[in-house]
């Protein structure tokens, strides 16, 4: 009578494995979600510092004279290829209530789907 009792309690039944895997499937999935989501994210903000580098560039061009940036409305349009990316850039000033000082922006868009990532505005001292 002792050896039918020993073999009852030796292991887990079916329905507890069964339950077991169905936590462990959900706690895994819930994982696998948290993890796309981190990578879509560190994607996007990767891009809008590269974006953020670009027209940061623009900008310092700009500011020292290299690049003449039209007045609004007009806007210069160039596309440049960083890290592999492409990249569009719209770029232009406008005048201030102070003569000297004139605002410069700077747009940078992904060109893959033209997503606007940054839009920078600098200002620059005019003698």
């Amino acid at each position: 009578m002792n050896q039918c009792k020993k073999n009852k309690i030796a292991g887990f039944t079916l329905i507890e494995v069964l339950i077991a895997l169905a936590i462990l499937s959900i706690a895994l999935t819930a994982i696998i979600k948290a993890t796309a989501q981190n990578i879509r994210d560190t994607s996007y903000l990767q891009d809008k510092d590269i974006a953020a580098w670009i027209g940061t560039e623009v900008i310092n061009e700009a500011r020292v004279g290299v690049l003449k940036l039209p007045a609004q409305p007009d806007k210069i349009e160039e596309e440049k290829k960083v890290l592999g990316q492409a990249w569009k850039i719209k770029a232009y000033s406008i005048p201030s209530p102070n003569q000297k000082i004139q605002e410069l922006r700077v747009d940078v868009f992904r060109k893959s789907d033209d997503t606007k990532l940054i839009s920078l505005t600098s200002y620059r001292y005019v003698s």
